[in-house]
Order: structure tokens, then C-alpha cells, then sequence
């Protein structure tokens, strides 16, 4: 907390009044003052929940993303809906009136409706068979260290650090990931093989997390060098947190790395540098979401960060390994802006206070890794009863915290960098989800194939 700066004083009567949620951005009415989420960008995000007192449009339908039967909220802005459950843009479909066709591309004439194809029921059933894999630590590993081409091409290209991170998550975790993209995973002939779909998310035509993260002329040059794990983090860092009028060395501590050095550094699974970086990198993106918090939020979530419950899971996350907590603040300030959210939608202002209790829980669900025990391992913090969706739901990558967290960015839903910038902090949790499993990445057994050893 002191890292994120002292939050001032208010009661503990201020704070229970003080709630008035404006699509998953807690607003306090009494401190006009403090920040606010914009108002087109609220809207863009939640729709009609960014309006008090204005009855949201919503149907219940099929997904054509997610293949799930979800809420779907219109977006006035863009006459577009959204699904609650993947977060993809959908528009109503004509030929199925109970499903939700997806928008894979800018305007409506790129519509695809999953139940107008022949083989949707077919894609369904395999998607509930990937999803209900059951997952444990030694599948984990093997799937982490086991050879296949698309391991080659990440090691080739330098994508090798991400791939391993990408092959060690749950299918649903990877799906949504790919979702908010730009395509539709379950459509993919590799749906199903981690690595397959490890490497598309890194390296889809267009779409990749490399490809969105092009810039200038570069995205019209054919000729252009792909980038590799350094030049991803340089072209987020840079358009994130380093405007033109300064220089890198202004905003981050951690040298920026020559294209040559990235190079060097990107064929490693394990680098101290980039690792360097990515601590770095994920402590501005924890700090910049406590900055757009306002007074009563931040004196909330101090006064939370002194109870037993929230004292004994920083306590067991550090005997598990991790040694920094920029990733487990930052998941303390999303679930504590959902629940506060989600108190609001159902009591108004008349809600509860965020205990202690329901904090630890969310945090210990949102950093779940989806194997047996993971959550269970925080029972000591004082965990409420943990209501896990059915297996086959894309609803247990838990993405709601993080898509609150790009609302109080203000960022614009569905941009270059609100689809980036959640494969990124995805990414950087993992590496927290490893340590907490005892999984050491600089372990060699991880790092097969690399050119040289640890740096």
C-alpha cells in the first residue's frame, strides 16, 4: 500500500454512503474532485449500467464467441451488444434468433453466427471436451516442456518466454485471451493443443498479440522485422507510459534494450533483464490503476490490506516464492472494484461495505491457475465458500476483475491496447500462478532449445 502512496482519512460511515457504482468504476458523489471514469467510455464498456436509473437492454442468447448461453448488453454508441461472459462484440443474428452472431471485424457486415453453420454443435462439443480437461501440476510441466513445432517457431522467433507462460495456462484462460484479439479459438482447427494455440495468440496473421503490437509504417511495410517478447513490452511500455515529449529513461529505471540485445534476451525462457523489465512494467500498470482510484476507494482498500485476511494471503503467497507484490495489489484493486461494483448493482447505495473475507476470496479465485488446491491453499486467510462455474464455462478464466480494470484506464473498449494490454498483465499473472505452484521457471528443464544459458 505505501508503494501506491498514502490514501488520506475518511470514516468508516463515509465509506459505506460513499458507494455509487458507474459501470464497475465506484464513483463518490462527495469527493467531485476526484476522477471519474469518461463518460463515452463507460458507456462503451457497460452500456446502459453506466447510466443510475436507466434500465439496461440485454437479451440472453447464445455466443458466437464463446459458445455460451450469456447476457448480452446493447451498447448504444456503437448499436452493438456485448457478451458478459467472453466480453466479444456481438450483433443480433438473423438467421438464429436465440443466438448472437460475432463481430469479427470492424462493422456488421463481418457478423458470423455460429448456429448457421453446420458444424456448431460439433465445435460445441469439442469445446466443452477441451474445457473439462481435468488439470493438474504434472500436466502442467509436460505441457510446458514438451517438444512440438510450434515450440521451435516460438524459439526461433523469440517468443519463446510468453509461449511457455501461454502453454502453462488453462484452455479457458488461452480462449479468452484469443477472444479479446479478435477471433473466435473455438473455430480454430488447433483448439484443443496448448501449444497450437500458444503460438496463434503470439502469432496469428492481423490478429497475434506480435501483430497488434505494430506500429507506424510498419504495419504497411512487408518488409518489417517481426517483433520479438522485448519488442512487445518496448511497443506497450513506450505507448503506454512514455509520450513522445520524453525520453525512456524518464519514466522507467530498467534500461531500454537495444533491438540487438532484445534479440539476444528473447531466445531465452528465463532472462534477468527481461525480467527486470517486466516487474517494472507491471508496477506502473498496478500503480496507474490505484492513481485513477479516488480517496474513499484507496482508504477502503488500506483499511481491507490491514486485516487478518488479506495479512495472511500476502503471507503465504511470500513462503510460496513471491517475493514482490506488484501483481498481488493489482488483484486486490480489481476484485475489490468488482465487488464494490457488484455490491452497488445489487443494493445501490445501500450496499455493504467490501469485508475482508469476500476480498481474500475473490483475489484467491482470481489468481486460480484452475488446479485442484490452488485456491484451497489460502484456507488460512479466511476463505468464504468458493462457487466455481460448471467446468466447460469460459466464466473460470474470472476476466470480469480485469475488464473493470480497463474501464478505470479509461481506455476504449475493444482498441489496439485494451485488447493488448489484458494479454499482457494475463501473462505477468502467470508467472505469479507458477510461484505459487512451486513451478520454477528458471528451472533448465524449461528452458530446452534456448541458444545460450541464463543471463
Amino acid at each position: 500500500v505505501e508503494e501506491h502512496g498514502s490514501p488520506g482519512r475518511s470514516s468508516a460511515e463515509s465509506w459505506r454512503k460513499a458507494y455509487t457504482s458507474w459501470g464497475g468504476v465506484c464513483i463518490v458523489w462527495m469527493l467531485p474532485a476526484e476522477k471519474k471514469m469518461d463518460d463515452k467510455v463507460a458507456k462503451a464498456m457497460y452500456g446502459d449500467m453506466a447510466d443510475a436509473g436507466v434500465p439496461r437492454k440485454k437479451k440472453e442468447a447464445m455466443c458466437s464467441w464463446c459458445f455460451e448461453q450469456a447476457v448480452h448488453f446493447f451498447i448504444k454508441e456503437t448499436s452493438t451488444w456485448l457478451c458478459d461472459a467472453c466480453k466479444g462484440r456481438t450483433a443480433e443474428s438473423p438467421k438464429a434468433p436465440d443466438c448472437m452472431a460475432r463481430l469479427e471485424g470492424s462493422g456488421k457486415g463481418s457478423a458470423v453466427c455460429a448456429k448457421s453453420k453446420g458444424d456448431w454443435e460439433d465445435l460445441l462439443a469439442k469445446k466443452k471436451q477441451a474445457f473439462s480437461k481435468p488439470r493438474n501440476l504434472t500436466k502442467i510441466r509436460y505441457e510446458m516442456t514438451r517438444e512440438s513445432p510450434f515450440r521451435h517457431l516460438a524459439q526461433k522467433d523469440g517468443l519463446i518466454r510468453p509461449f511457455v507462460y501461454l502453454t502453462s495456462m488453462s484452455c479457458q484462460h488461452r480462449s479468452l485471451m484469443a477472444i479479446q484479439l479478435g477471433w473466435c479459438p473455438m473455430a480454430e482447427e488447433g483448439f484443443g493443443d496448448a501449444h497450437e494455440e500458444s503460438w496463434s495468440i503470439l502469432s496469428k496473421k492481423g490478429l497475434g498479440l506480435r501483430a497488434r503490437c505494430v506500429g507506424g509504417l510498419n504495419k504497411i511495410n512487408p518488409f518489417a522485422p517481426l517483433l520479438d517478447w522485448v519488442g512487445i513490452l518496448n511497443h506497450v511500455a513506450s505507448t503506454m507510459y512514455v509520450p513522445s515529449y520524453m525520453s525512456w529513461n524518464d519514466e522507467f529505471q530498467c534500461e531500454k534494450l537495444t533491438p540487438q540485445e532484445g534479440k539476444e534476451e528473447s531466445v531465452l525462457v528465463h532472462s534477468r533483464k527481461v525480467e527486470t523489465f517486466e516487474v517494472e512494467l507491471m508496477d506502473k500498470v498496478s500503480k496507474q490503476q490505484r492513481s485513477k482510484m479516488n480517496r474513499v476507494q484507496v482508504c477502503t482498500v488500506a483499511q481491507l490490506m490491514t486485516s487478518d485476511n488479506l495479512r495472511k494471503l500476502m503471507a503465504i503467497q511470500q513462503a510460496r516464492g513471491v517475493e514482490r507484490h506488484s501483481v498481488s495489489l493489482f488483484a486486490i484493486d480489481s476484485c475489490f472494484l468488482q465487488l464494490a461494483r457488484d455490491k452497488h448493482l445489487a443494493k445501490g447505495q445501500d450496499a455493504d461495505p467490501v469485508q475482508g473475507d469476500e476480498l481474500v476470496t475473490a483475489v484467491a479465485t482470481f489468481l486460480s491457475n484452475m488446479v485442484e488446491g490452488d485456491i484451497e491453499m489460502f484456507d488460512e486467510a479466511g476463505l468464504n465458500e468458493i462457487k466455481r462455474p460448471v467446468p466447460e464455462s469460459i466464466l473460470n478464466a474470472n476476466f470480469e476483475p480485469l475488464w473493470l480494470t480497463l474501464g478505470t484506464l479509461g481506455m476504449k473498449p475493444h482498441s489496439t491496447m485494451a485488447r493488448v494490454l489484458p494479454c499482457i498483465i494475463l501473462l505477468m499473472m502467470q508467472k505469479e500462478k507458477l510461484r505459487m505452484a512451486q513451478i520454477d521457471i528458471t528451472s533448465p528443464e524449461f528452458s530446452k532449445g534456448s541458444s545460450k544459458g541464463d543471463v
